[in-house]
């Protein structure tokens, strides 16, 4: 066992980015601890968020074409599954609940990753699967909206007025990416979570921090 955790470690350490190390079904990560190369402004004025603060979309909205200010968070999976994906974040400014409250989402090396509502399973446009959300999507990237206003809240749906939960499959143990591109400005964004299935969202929330290996 100690063999594999090293030699794990070591493949880890050689992506040139830090990892954050899946733990027993579950990945909790602070989106501030992503390295300090991104176009996202840092932030803590707005109180009652988790860990050193969180980032915040600043710059103008890109509605249509995602891929700007591209965040990477680099996941260690070793529990196979699918699991849900849910991030706590917040409407930064304003009142309306429909305006800087959504950012994109993409898992382009994951087996799957859908939205899911009941029976109604549906695919980010641009990867060839069909049925695809209503409203904006494109080359694999979800539209990730909340809705609530003047306090930082766990909702991550996808197609508008049709709201799917996003989840996300990893068939093979290993290194993925996720990415995450600004959307709607004043959009801010505290803390992620994905938990296999069969984990109950309480046991996420409160589990310990994914262990982070630096490069």
């Amino acid at each position: 066992m100690e063999e594999e955790e090293l030699e794990n470690t070591k493949a880890i350490s050689n992506t040139g980015q830090k990892t954050y190390v899946e733990s027993n079904g579950i990945l909790s990560v602070e989106f501030e601890t992503v390295g300090d190369e991104n176009t996202w402004q840092r932030g803590s004025s707005i109180g009652g968020y988790d860990g050193a603060g969180y980032l915040m979309w600043n710059n103008p909205d890109s509605f249509q074409t995602p891929g700007n200010g591209v965040l990477i968070y680099k996941l260690n999976i070793t529990t196979i599954g699918t699991y849900r994906f849910i991030w706590r974040s917040r409407i930064a400014h304003g009142e309306t609940r429909s305006e800087a409250n959504d950012s994109w989402l993409r898992f382009n090396d994951a087996s799957d990753f859908f939205g899911k509502q009941g029976n109604s399973v549906i695919y980010p446009k641009g990867i060839g699967k069909k049925p695809n959300p209503n409203g904006s999507s494109a080359s694999g990237w979800f539209k990730i909206y909340m809705n609530r206003v003047g306090e930082w809240f766990w909702r991550s749906n996808t197609s508008d007025n049709n709201p799917h939960d996003i989840y996300v499959t990893f068939s093979s143990p290993g290194v993925y990416t996720m990415e995450v591109s600004g959307r709607s400005q004043y959009h801010a964004l505290d803390r992620f979570l994905l938990f296999k299935n069969g984990i109950p969202f309480e046991a996420a929330e409160t589990a310990a921090r994914s262990e982070i290996i630096n490069p």
